[in-house]
């Protein structure tokens, strides 16, 4: 589990960041809201590893506390923190959280001149906090032609731990032939790599 150090915050937010911390606040059903703050690097390093998905253990004056990054508030130019919410969770009972949808593999459809658009990047899923993991991986090495939609239900989620929450049938992934491309072009592509692949194997 990731740790992190805070301290009360008696100053204002902005003080705070002035003083090289972040304003944040921690908060839960068992647990009043209360102002603290973090350092910056320290966060930082954290958060790159950890995001949002990822359980922290974080101790303020002595007491702990089994925490999520709720929201992190940041500068919309310099992408500095600003802000941060950390929820604190039970161990034991179920969080819903939005896990990132990572391709592995290639299309294809796409080596033959198709263009890969992915319009769901997360799933929304119910789990303990100790399964959540970094991504789902979804492989796209099945996409042999254009027009192919692979769907949540093509994801390899493991059920005994994760509830998902977005619907099976919600497109993830698609490959569609580029402008002044044609289906029958993009699928003759797909067939002359198939065949280049084979005379390659042969020659070995």
């Amino acid at each position: 589990m990731y740790s992190l150090e805070a301290k009360i915050r008696t100053e204002t937010a902005r003080e705070a960041r002035e003083n090289g911390l972040i304003p944040a606040v921690v908060y839960g059903k068992d647990t009043p809201s209360t102002m603290i703050a973090v350092g910056v690097s320290e966060f930082v390093k954290l958060y790159r590893t950890a995001g949002k998905n990822h359980v922290i253990s974080l101790t303020v004056e002595k007491k702990k506390y089994d925490v999520l990054v709720h929201e992190a508030q940041r500068h919309p130019v310099t992408g500095a923190f600003l802000h941060l919410d950390f929820l604190t969770v039970d161990m034991k009972a179920e969080v819903h959280v939005q896990i990132p949808v990572k391709l592995v593999g290639v299309a294809p459809a796409v080596t033959a001149g198709g263009e890969l658009h992915q319009s769901l990047h997360s799933l929304d899923v119910k789990c303990l906090p100790k399964d959540i993991v970094d991504a789902f991986e979804l492989d796209i090495s099945t996409i042999e032609h254009t027009g192919t939609t692979l769907h949540v239900r093509d994801i390899k989620v493991d059920t005994k731990k994760f509830n998902v929450l977005s619907h099976a049938d919600e497109a993830v992934v698609s490959v569609h032939a580029h402008k002044g491309h044609t289906e029958e072009t993009t699928q003759a592509s797909v067939a002359d790599v198939g065949v280049a692949t084979a005379k390659a194997e042969s020659a070995e």
